[in-house]
């Protein structure tokens, strides 16, 4: 009953998501919501983000490929969306990856208010080292690897630092609004073998919370549905005797029948 209320909500709304997310996933976020049955508009301009993210449900602030006019167009985007209201996701892409990265996030959040943080062990630890909760930082792929245990604590602390639901992905994921705390568990390990996983599921996170799901659920339902498509993915690929190249496509099948009962 709980997976159908989360897909009649975005069946109802259909909501746009404005997508500042970087060049690398950009196809493959906009296809993922277009099968979840949203859409993206990927405005990147700062002369237009905020026009754009009026028009949308809720913003989507993937920092990857950073530069500065990019970050400058996610403070605008973002803080256009906290006036309206809109919840904001963020997905702090490599933050640990070096010092201009770090600073930028750094720059970011101290103008916009974000609903929910989707990131790895590592970005979470970093985006802790920011607030001096903790010291740890690497780069895209996540190198920090902690007890299930731990990766609640961290996102408990992620949670109440940002005032915000975090979401910890990796091989077990965590989420929690600093007061509640669930585990997911599921899934496949191929997902890690994807460039972009992450993002589509930062657009998944998104697209709940545009549905109208306060941000705990968006990303329990983002998660949940993402954990079971790739499970579905998987038995697909095993079946037909393919490879990744065929668990990518099986992946996007299972999650349009995970969203619409196909």
């Amino acid at each position: 009953m709980e997976r159908e209320n989360w897909v009649r909500a975005v069946e109802e709304r259909k909501p746009r998501v404005h997508c500042l997310t970087n060049p690398v996933t950009m196809q493959d976020v906009a296809n993922i919501l277009l099968a979840a049955g949203g859409s993206a508009i990927m405005a990147q301009d700062p002369e237009e983000v905020e026009d754009i993210t009026a028009i949308c449900q809720a913003t989507l602030l993937n920092t990857g490929v950073p530069d500065k006019e990019k970050i400058r167009a996610c403070i605008l985007a973002g803080k256009k969306a906290n006036e309206l209201g809109h919840p904001v996701v963020l997905d702090p892409v490599g933050v640990g990856a070096g010092h201009f990265r770090r600073k930028l996030l750094e720059e970011l959040l101290k103008h916009v208010d974000v609903s929910l943080i989707r990131c790895n062990q590592e970005e979470a630890c970093t985006l802790l080292h920011l607030q001096k909760s903790t010291d740890a930082s690497g780069g895209v792929e996540s190198s920090v690897s902690v007890e299930t245990t731990e990766q609640e604590k961290i996102a408990r602390k992620l949670a109440d630092v940002y005032g915000c639901t975090a979401f910890i992905t990796g091989k077990v994921d965590v989420v929690s609004d600093g007061e509640q705390t669930e585990v997911l568990l599921g899934g496949d390990d191929r997902i890690a073998r994807i460039t972009g996983s992450g993002c589509m599921l930062s657009a998944l996170c998104a697209l709940f919370c545009g549905a109208g799901l306060i941000p705990f659920e968006a990303a329990r339902a983002a998660g949940s549905i993402w954990k079971d498509s790739s499970r579905e993915a998987g038995l697909c690929t095993d079946r037909s005797g393919g490879g990744i190249g065929s668990f990518h496509v099986y992946l996007f099948d299972a999650l349009d029948r995970q969203c619409h009962g196909i």
